[in-house]
Parts: C-alpha cells; sequence; structure tokens
C-alpha cells in the first residue's frame, strides 16, 4: 500500500557536482510493504539522472545497484528492507518509471567516524 503525497511542491535541491540532492521529511512519503514502513520520493517528474545521494536531514543515504518495481514486487522488497534494518542500515525509495530506487544509510558508519566530543575521526588524526 502507498500513501502518495498530496500534490506539494518539492522543497529539494540538486548539486549537480556531487550529485546529491538535498530534502526533507516533508517531500517523501510512506511505502508499507508486508508490515515494513519505508520512506520514498516520487522522482517520477524529475527529468535528469538520479541522483547518486540523497541527503535527507544531514543523513546522507547512498543508490543502491537493486531495484524493485513499484507493482507486484512481492516478498523481495520487505525482505531487503528487513535485511537492510537488522543491519543497521536505513532506507529510501526514489519511485522513477515503475521501479523504486533504493538508497541506503549506514547510521552504524555515521556513529564510528565520531568521537565523543562530536570531532570527526579524520579530524582528530590531523592534529
Amino acid at each position: 500500500m502507498v500513501d502518495a503525497p498530496a500534490e506539494s511542491i518539492p522543497t529539494f535541491q540538486y548539486d549537480e557536482k556531487s550529485k546529491t540532492m538535498t530534502l526533507g521529511f516533508s517531500d517523501l512519503y510512506i511505502v508499507s510493504a508486508q508490515g515494513h514502513d519505508v520512506f520514498a520520493l516520487n522522482l517520477n517528474t524529475w527529468e535528469h539522472t538520479p541522483p547518486f545521494y540523497l541527503d535527507v536531514e544531514e543523513r546522507q543515504f547512498v543508490l543502491q545497484a537493486a531495484t524493485y518495481l513499484v507493482s507486484g514486487h512481492g516478498a523481495q522488497l520487505p525482505e531487503w528492507v528487513e535485511t537492510e534494518e537488522s543491519e543497521g542500515r536505513l532506507t529510501v525509495l526514489a519511485e522513477r518509471d515503475g521501479r523504486y530506487l533504493v538508497y541506503s544509510h549506514d547510521t552504524t558508519a555515521v556513529e564510528e567516524d565520531e568521537e565523543p566530543d562530536g570531532d570527526t575521526a579524520e579530524a582528530k588524526s590531523a592534529e
């Protein structure tokens, strides 16, 4: 089941150089698949190559190789989402031309890169 968003003006920005689309949760809608709710972005009217990165309120999601049919994805999509969640990754789907593109955010990678005082590991090594 898909709770498609009401017609609204998208608030995202796109950086061609970095291939990053910056957006907020208000630009997303929810896709429910066999008990799993996933945020999704409608890119059906996007006339460019899909972005490689989605920056959703400072969480960076990376485009994955997997795609799923919007209609008829069966159990594959929910199983994939469950696996991602069990491994500490969040997901966002991007609907485009009858398929879902899959973006993944590794929450554990972000936590490992940050020191308790908020500095990144890279900043510490430069000192």
